[in-house]
């Protein structure tokens, strides 16, 4: 930001760099006294995220209206959590009303970011006093007011601070959960750490010419310890959930006030952030999946994100082990166990048409087996994003000792290289992180995930979870008995003229895992009863070398329990759990299809 002939985009982008790195440096405090609207302790993590990804346009021009416009449309793609979500509609308010012109005066910049300030608060269904929000306002308004005077930018700048700090020091008594934790709001102590990092570059006029990178910090932070609130029970709305939505042309007027009434009833802290073309939803719901539903006839879903805070409020302030378990959502692990043993799932995503899905979270088995049969195109998968794996492997390396990962098989999906190459950037910086490669997909690996988590639970070592993992991987088994070919062949996982003789013959397959964990047959009959005996034939020879085993199903629960009771007299105890597999998995088993898995 120039003394004199306005503002740039070059300045502009060079000043929020310098603010990126203040912001940085404060991450793990933020996190520490993050009690509000959640004590999950990712505000400063979300912060740094958010203006990094924002950061890493394709190109900066000077022309200011252009840069802006560039990091506008960025920044609802990299917005991440409230304070994140706060951030992108604060730079699209600024693009939205600066003028459309190379350079701007300092009197013009500090109107456009008032007006800013102003839309950001409109976009919040919301708006509590004590917030981001609060200091915001104080600020840009302090901003507009002093420059309208005329003159340089870089005096009003650094005199507008002093009404941030304020502002900033009393949030403390503004809401009850900051005043009983004795701290700041952590959102907007990071918009004054921001600010006070572009008053650095405006003071010794250094400007850095490098993007910075994504640091992550694990040291303790017991100098902004704070009281906790007493449990996660007071969380009422468990998902923090996103969506990036995409218009045809421009974003209608009124889009979201039309979506706000329509998303009020599913939970609160709701945001709608809008830009030129696209549209981000923050929400924190019980219900996902409900919520893309419904945001599917709105526009097309380009990216989206659900954190379970219930589950990072435990890992940071109740963690049962110093260690963390992780998988994928092939896993499959009733969430009560999940919850238990704080097993962190990363889920896959479901490819459909033109719409995209997170495994388990944006759909679920109730809006995704009713449409298998009924709509033309097929689903398919991919691996999780690897953003994504990397922003929860650092969450995870911040709060935990080290990191296991077992996700499924590397010989069946892309997901395992994912894990490893971001598990391999963060090791590089001393975080410890193993990947280890189940071979195993379904409840064969959610058993084994589950045992890992309870060794991490009862205090064994990082090298005495991976040993004993190991070995139960090695004799591990799921026997999958199939209704029908069809789905396999939709799927891709057998030709059609294979499916076509089966279907023929009316087969009935039986699918397993090889030593490597690549599928193959075991057998097949010609009724499912058949196959599902022979399975049980096996299962009874394997008892006496059973320590534990599940019952899992496509959309077939009776069949599955009527199953799990033979199972139960030919291994003569009860099976763990009996519950429906991800619907990741039932793109190739299918509707019908029920299996059995035992480790050792």
């Amino acid at each position: 930001m120039k003394e004199s002939g306005g503002i740039n985009g070059f300045q502009l982008y060079h000043s929020l760099l310098s603010g990126y790195e203040s912001l940085l440096g404060e991450k793990r405090r933020l996190n520490d006294i993050n009690v509000f609207p959640v004590a999950d302790g990712d505000t400063g993590s979300n912060m740094v995220a958010t203006v990094r990804s924002t950061l890493q346009v394709p190109r900066v021009f000077r022309s200011l209206s252009k840069t802006l416009s560039s990091l506008a449309d960025r920044s609802l793609s990299s917005a991440r959590g409230n304070s994140g979500i706060i951030i992108a509609q604060f730079i699209n308010g600024i693009a939205a009303h600066c003028p459309d012109k190379p350079v701007v005066s300092a009197e013009e910049f500090g109107a456009a970011l008032s007006k800013a300030a102003l839309d950001t608060g409109k976009a919040m269904e919301d708006p509590r006093e004590g917030t981001l929000l609060t200091v915001l306002h104080v600020w840009t308004e302090e901003l507009r007011r002093l420059s309208s005077r005329g003159g340089a930018m870089r005096e009003h700048f650094i005199e507008s601070l002093d009404a941030a700090r304020v502002a900033l020091r009393e949030t403390t008594n503004q809401l009850e959960a900051l005043k009983k934790a004795g701290v700041v709001d952590a959102g907007a102590s990071g918009l004054v750490a921001f600010l006070e990092g572009i008053a650095r570059m405006l003071v010794t006029g250094k400007v850095s010419w490098e993007r910075s990178s994504f640091a992550t910090e694990t040291a303790d932070s017991a100098e902004y310890a704070h009281d906790l609130p007493e449990s996660s029970e007071e969380i009422e709305y468990r998902y923090c959930t996103e969506a990036l939505l995409l218009h045809e042309g421009t974003t209608p007027d009124g889009f979201a006030d039309v979506l706000r009434r329509e998303l009020r009833p599913i939970g609160d802290s709701l945001i709608i952030s809008t830009g030129r073309d696209k549209t981000k939803i923050h929400v924190h719901t019980n219900e996902p999946a409900r919520l893309f539903f419904r945001l599917k006839d709105h526009g097309r879903i380009i990216e989206q994100k659900v954190d379970d805070m219930v589950r990072q409020y435990r890992a940071v302030h109740a963690p049962v082990a110093r260690i963390a378990v992780v998988t994928d959502s092939i896993a499959d692990i009733p969430s009560a166990l999940i919850d238990r043993y704080q097993i962190h799932v990363i889920p896959l995503k479901i490819l459909w048409g033109n719409d995209e899905y997170l495994d388990r979270l944006t759909i679920d088995a109730d809006t995704f087996y009713p449409y298998l049969d009924s709509r033309k195109d097929y689903p398919g998968s991919s691996i999780p994003d690897p953003v994504r794996v990397e922003q929860v492997f650092s969450w995870l390396a911040a709060h935990y000792q080290s990191v296991i990962a077992i996700p499924v098989g590397k010989a069946l999906s892309g997901t395992w290289q994912v894990m490893r190459r971001c598990a391999d950037s963060l090791s590089a910086g001393g975080y410890r992180i193993s990947v280890v490669d189940s071979r195993l997909n379904s409840a064969a690996q959610g058993l084994v995930v589950l045992s890992a988590a309870e060794d991490a639970a009862n205090g064994l070592s990082h090298d005495e979870i991976l040993a004993r993992t190991e070995d139960r991987i090695k004799d591990a088994r799921i026997l999958v008995s199939v209704a029908t070919f069809k789905y396999m062949v939709r799927g891709g996982r057998i030709s059609a003229l294979k499916g076509a003789i089966a279907a023929l013959t009316h087969l009935k397959p039986i699918i397993t895992l090889d030593g490597t964990g690549k599928g193959v047959a075991y057998g097949a009959s010609f009724t499912q009863a058949a196959s599902l005996r022979k399975i049980l034939s096996e299962a009874r020879r394997r008892a006496p070398g059973i320590s534990r085993y599940a019952v899992v199903h496509a959309a077939s629960p009776e069949r599955a329990a009527d199953f799990a009771r033979e199972a139960a007299h030919a291994i003569g105890r009860e099976c763990d759990y009996i519950m429906e597999i991800s619907p990741i998995v039932g793109i190739h088993a299918g509707v019908g299809a029920v299996a059995l898995a035992w480790i050792p």
